[in-house]
């Protein structure tokens, strides 16, 4: 067995369940960024963006970049940054804070989505990919299989390795860190700790 291990094994994004969520054109968000970013696809012509932070609207902002319609944006949150606010009103880009996708449509792939705003109206917008983000998880099951117990972290809504075996340091967004800076923080001091060790 190995002395001395770094997991640095990332996080993986979580969807988000409501009716019609598995209709073709329902994407997760980092999926329509890779499709953008990595191999100059694009996933739809209109696309709309569901989610639960800020990493959604950065989906919505690659999107504009490569020159695709972005119908909709719909944040569950009872609010967002004014930053946040003032991109989509710049872009001309419809948003729905505190509210929800409840449903989708489309007889082979989707056409359109309907939305349940805060004070209850239902709005119909057509789309033809949806993005879907429900936030990220750690993945830290290498630490679990080897006898460790998660705990959960209300500040990012996920479990994070807890107790873990002595010879494992877990860095970057496998230890919740999903910030560029943290994620270089978190493995420099856990490749630190892991050389001192040894």
């Amino acid at each position: 067995m190995t002395k001395r291990a770094v997991l640095a094994s990332g996080s993986y994004e979580r969807p988000i369940a409501f009716g019609g969520n598995d209709r073709p054109g329902v994407m997760l968000a980092s999926a329509v960024r890779t499709y953008l970013n990595r191999y100059g696809v694009a996933p739809g012509r209109r696309v709309a963006i569901f989610t639960t932070s800020d990493d959604g609207w950065q989906t919505a902002r690659d999107c504009l970049g490569a020159g695709i319609e972005v119908s909709a944006i719909v944040d569950v949150r009872p609010e967002v940054s004014q930053q946040l606010y003032d991109f989509a009103v710049r872009e001309g880009v419809r948003r729905f804070v505190g509210a929800e996708v409840v449903a989708t449509s489309g007889r082979q792939a989707l056409s359109a989505m309907t939305v349940i705003d805060k004070s209850g109206e239902l709005h119909e917008i057509a789309t033809d990919c949806l993005a879907v983000s429900g936030g990220f998880n750690p993945n830290l099951y290498i630490t679990t299989h080897l006898g460790g117990r998660p705990k959960w972290s209300d500040a990012i809504h996920a479990f994070t390795p807890g107790s873990k075996p002595s010879h494992i340091h877990v860095a970057g967004a496998a230890n919740g860190e999903f910030s560029l800076a943290g994620a270089f923080r978190s493995g420099a001091e856990a490749g630190l700790e892991a050389a001192r060790d040894l």
